[in-house]
């Protein structure tokens, strides 16, 4: 049988670092190419890459290496494409071998055992055993047979060539032959004899095939031969370049252009463990082109949630978009209706069903890997007196509690009341655990982490000693960061219940878990110092802040930084040396007389300023006119989905959904909407399903369809079905008040854009980076549609005002220097996969819902000027930006203004004349010619002009979709 060709991850890794060789393997040395798109790979230069390979060879030869490594004749050329989206891999295998002017003539073939004599046979057979066997280094695929007139065989490396010159009788020149046919020798020959040929001059040889049988040399099957071959031309020439054939599966004489791909089906592997590396594909992609994701540290990470109402479903979602594997949910109530549409994982059917039992099923649904456990329990909380026949199940809690922070490795605190986190910070002080606060009020959120302990609990014997070290600093000497009680003047105060706007749960979700993976990868982990605004980070993750604080409203976000507070209710050294020595009596006597921790801490004393939030006046929001409005989604994965969930909770109950695509198990945790049972099914009538679930009154429909894209040619055949796509899309706009943008590509939205400033309807996009996001909305039209016989009159009226005249705001396009064109045909995996940080998707989601509920309050809607961060405005619902570019990396969030540009190829006079002028025609030609809408606009002689002044155009654009803040 031949030999096997393995391509294993030991090959990957260098040679002096890989152990003593096996003595049944021979090491073969190539070349690895692998691309990163199927386009990629099939514009590989076969011919010549295999050429490249034969000139190794011969450089070989001729430099003599071959003498002293003999292996490098063995050379191979693997090129692949691994199509790790859908689990398979495609390759080609080649054996380059030099082809030269002259031919190789074959004298005879035998087998050995009739050509050996019965002497010479035994002793090869023994010889051949005793250097197989040899441990000193692995096989050597080329070497020398000297058989001596009194028929012993001795085994000679090829350097000792001179050496056996005139010693011996016989000399064979042997080689391990993979091959298995008795009437030819092996591939491996070819080269064999261009070595011979050039480096050593011989013309004519004796070689020995040598073949095996179970381990053992097999002189039955081994060949015996002679062969001449007269020395080839031109080889001396440093610029020679030989010809070269070895491709397999390709004929001599034939080019590599009818050479199919092999393919590997991986399809084939155990599904639970395929579903899970399609759940981390991203985070691997992650790390192949941004940062090194601690996976395995992600994975065995023990997390426990206090809370599993709106900020719980959503912080358990995206931990498990991050890696996260081991959840413990703790909370005590079960699923209401109304609020269905702001807790993302539950459905009408949970309705009564306790919180933590209900959230199981559905975490698993969208990753079966997860360890998820439901704990039904209240927390204790200090200032409510329990009576004395529920003491005993109060402090049974307590324990409870006590077990559960210190068997997990971080804790969010979730919960609705203030109070409620009071033991959970003090337990995770003491222990020193990893704390995160998310705390929402009206319109504004607060996230932060909480600093480390002055030490962790000991036994028994060792708490005097503890409580006596305890100090404001922490393990590595850092003054301790402060927890969610530090900065309470007022101490712990009873919750006044209202609502939050729709979206800030998601902005606030996404902060916590982008916090909380930061805060996993520094090395200090939870003793990392606070970074704040501005700092320097060489950590590709970026800064790791204490605290965040943003407001919808104000469009702000800042970072605070503040440490441990002497009289914390909660982290003090005065409360944590009192609950050391007494445990849980002192916290039942917390619970139990509400002026405890006060006098305890010295807050009655104190005479601060109270900083407790004030909590806004109702804000008056037009039910009616938001139930009414029609709103068309673009797109359907994770922005989509989080999208379509917030419109439904600010009260939007007609909604219409188009996309393309369908559910991939890859995107279950990310795609909020979607389960395990969706996988397959197109997104568009998916989602519709999972809508109705969550708010059974809305009004929505799903539409299956691509979205015709400018760069990207169709032929004669196609050119109907995307024509009728254009219409289809044409009726959408028309039908629909306000379009949101939220597709993968950038060419997938210029003719929604058209569309929509034509039409003078609200155009919002949302648009990821790999760690920023923009969100913005379009401007206004310079006036709507005209009927056709007015079309010449509307053209020549068209200005850079809009209706109530003021200056158009831009559009998605207008910043751009080039026209939209196809970036999806050579994309690369990650760009598939629109590789993000997990938390962002939720932070754009809650902006850009946010946004457009502010622009349909506002009395000039869409022709409401842009505003600024910082200035005053006079609309209760807050500042109306143009544009908010947020990103996570440094946690800044920017609010721009820019004015539709004169060379916009999607809203520029020139593009909306002459749509208005040629309809689809216009549109398909667009389609058809890539640079057509550069040339209409302006932008090819801009460009000219600017080589003529030696301006360079930097296009730093965001493999996804915008210019990296």
């Amino acid at each position: 049988m031949a030999s096997f060709f393995n391509l294993r991850s030991g090959s990957l890794v260098p040679p002096s670092h890989n152990s003593v060789g096996n003595r049944n393997n021979c090491p073969v040395p190539g070349t690895l190419i692998n691309t990163n798109n199927m386009r990629g790979f099939q514009n590989l230069d076969r011919e010549q890459l295999l050429k490249a390979e034969a000139k190794k060879i011969l450089l070989d030869i001729v430099s003599g290496k071959v003498e002293e490594d003999p292996s490098v004749l063995l050379r191979f050329l693997v090129t692949s494409f691994a199509d790790l989206k859908n689990w398979k891999v495609y390759y080609n295998v080649a054996f380059p071998s030099l082809v030269f002017n002259s031919r190789m003539t074959l004298l005879s073939l035998q087998p050995a055992s009739k050509v050996l004599t019965k002497e010479e046979a035994a002793s090869m057979y023994t010889s051949l055993q005793k250097w197989r066997a040899s441990s000193e280094t692995t096989v050597i695929p080329f070497f020398l047979v000297s058989i001596s007139s009194d028929s012993s065989v001795s085994i000679r490396q090829l350097k000792d060539w001179k050496a056996c010159q005139g010693n011996y009788q016989k000399l064979l020149f042997g080689f391990y032959d993979h091959g298995c046919r008795s009437d030819c020798p092996g591939w491996v020959i070819r080269n064999y004899a261009a070595f011979l040929s050039i480096r050593w001059k011989i013309e004519k040889v004796q070689f020995f095939c040598y073949r095996e049988y179970k381990g053992n040399p097999d002189l039955e099957q081994s060949l015996i031969g002679e062969a001449s071959f007269p020395s080839p031309c031109g080889c001396d020439d440093p610029d020679f370049l030989p010809d070269a054939i070895g491709w397999e599966g390709i004929n001599p004489g034939k080019g590599t252009k009818e050479m199919k791909p092999k393919e590997i089906n991986l399809q084939s592997m155990n599904p639970a463990s395929q579903d899970e590396e399609k759940q981390l594909m991203h985070l691997k992609l992650m790390g192949w082109r941004h940062f090194p994701v601690n996976i395995d540290k992600l994975s065995h990470v023990r997390v426990l949630l206090l809370g599993a109402g709106t900020l719980g479903c959503e912080v358990a979602r995206l931990l498990m978009t991050w890696g996260v594997r081991k959840l413990t949910v703790v909370d005590s109530s079960s699923v209401v209706m109304s609020d269905l549409v702001k807790q993302s994982l539950y459905i009408d059917k949970d309705c009564g069903v306790p919180r933590v039992t209900a959230i199981v099923p559905h975490l698993k649904e969208r990753c079966p890997a997860v360890e998820v456990e439901g704990i039904q329990m209240e927390i204790p909380v200090p200032g409510h007196p329990v009576s004395s026949s529920k003491m005993a199940s109060v402090l049974d809690d307590c324990k409870h509690l006590q077990t559960l922070v210190a068997a997990n490795d971080a804790v969010f605190l979730l919960t609705d009341t203030s109070e409620s986190r009071w033991l959970p910070t003090l337990l995770c002080a003491s222990g020193n655990k990893i704390a995160i606060s998310a705390v929402l009020g009206c319109d504004s959120y607060l996230v932060m982490r909480h600093g480390a302990g002055p030490g962790t609990s000991g036994g028994t014997d060792e708490v005097i000693t503890q409580i006596e070290n305890l100090s404001t600093e922490g393990a590595p000497g850092h003054q301790r960061l402060g927890c969610c009680f530090c900065n309470d003047a007022a101490s712990l105060i009873k919750p006044i219940p209202y609502e939050t706007l729709p979206g800030l749960t998601s902005v606030a979700s996404g902060k916590t878990v982008e916090l909380f993976a930061r805060m996993l990868h520094h090395p200090d982990e939870i003793h990392a110092p606070g970074d704040t605004a501005g700092m320097e980070t060489e950590h590709q993750l970026g800064l790791l802040p204490h605290q965040l604080r943003g407001s919808l409203p104000k469009c702000g976000l800042s970072m605070e930084l503040s440490n441990s507070s002497v009289n914390c209710t909660a982290c003090s050294v005065a409360v944590l040396s009192e609950y050391r020595r007494r445990g849980l009596d002192f916290v039942m006597q917390a619970i139990n007389y509400p002026t405890y921790l006060k006098d305890f801490t010295g807050i009655s004393d104190l005479k601060r300023p109270d900083t407790c939030p004030k909590i806004p006046a109702s804000i008056s929001v037009n039910s009616d006119k938001i139930s009414d409005v029609r709103c068309l989604l673009l797109g359907a994965g994770t922005l989509g989905c989080d999208v379509a969930r917030i419109l439904m909770d600010c009260g939007v109950r007609k909604l219409t959904i188009v996309d393309s695509g369908r559910v991939v198990v890859s995107n279950l945790a990310r795609q909020s909407l979607y389960t395990s049972d969706d996988r397959g099914a197109p997104k568009a009538t998916a989602i519709l399903r999972h809508l109705v679930e969550r708010c059974p009154s809305v009004d929505a429909q799903g539409i299956k369809m691509e979205i015709p894209m400018p760069g990207h040619p169709v032929s004669p055949g196609e050119e109907a079905g995307v024509l009728q796509d254009c219409e289809r899309l044409k009726e959408l706009v028309a039908s629909h008040d306000a379009i949101f943008l939220l597709t993968d590509t950038r060419e997938s939205r210029w003719l929604p854009t058209l569309l929509c400033t034509n039409d003078n309807k609200i155009a919002i996009t949302a648009a990821l980076g790999y760690d920023s996001y923009l969100v913005m909305r379009h401007g206004s039209g310079p006036g709507i549609s005209c009927e056709a016989s007015n079309v010449a009159t509307a053209t020549d009226k068209l200005s850079t005002e809009d209706a109530l005249g003021r200056q158009r705001l831009g559009c998605y396009f207008c910043n751009d220097i080039i026209a939209p064109v196809d970036s999806v045909s050579n994309r690369t995996l990650d760009q598939q996969c629109t590789v993000t940080r997990p938390g962002l998707a939720s932070i754009a989601s809650g902006r850009a819902a946010d946004l457009f509920t502010r622009m349909l309050h506002h009395p000039d809607g869409i022709h409401a000027p842009g505003e600024i961060a910082g200035t005053s405005s006079g609309n209760q619902h807050g500042i109306l930006p143009h544009q908010m570019r947020g990103s996570i990396l440094q946690y800044n969030l920017l609010t721009l203004l820019g004015y539709s540009s004169s060379n916009c190829t999607a809203c520029s006079n020139a593009v909306l004349s002459e749509y208005r002028r040629r309809g689809m025609d216009f549109v398909m030609q667009v389609i058809n010619e890539p640079t057509y809408l550069e040339d209409l606009t302006g932008l090819t002689d801009l460009m000219k002009s600017t080589s003529y002044s030696q301006v360079e155009w930097v296009d730093e654009t965001d493999e996804d979709d915008f210019v990296e803040v």
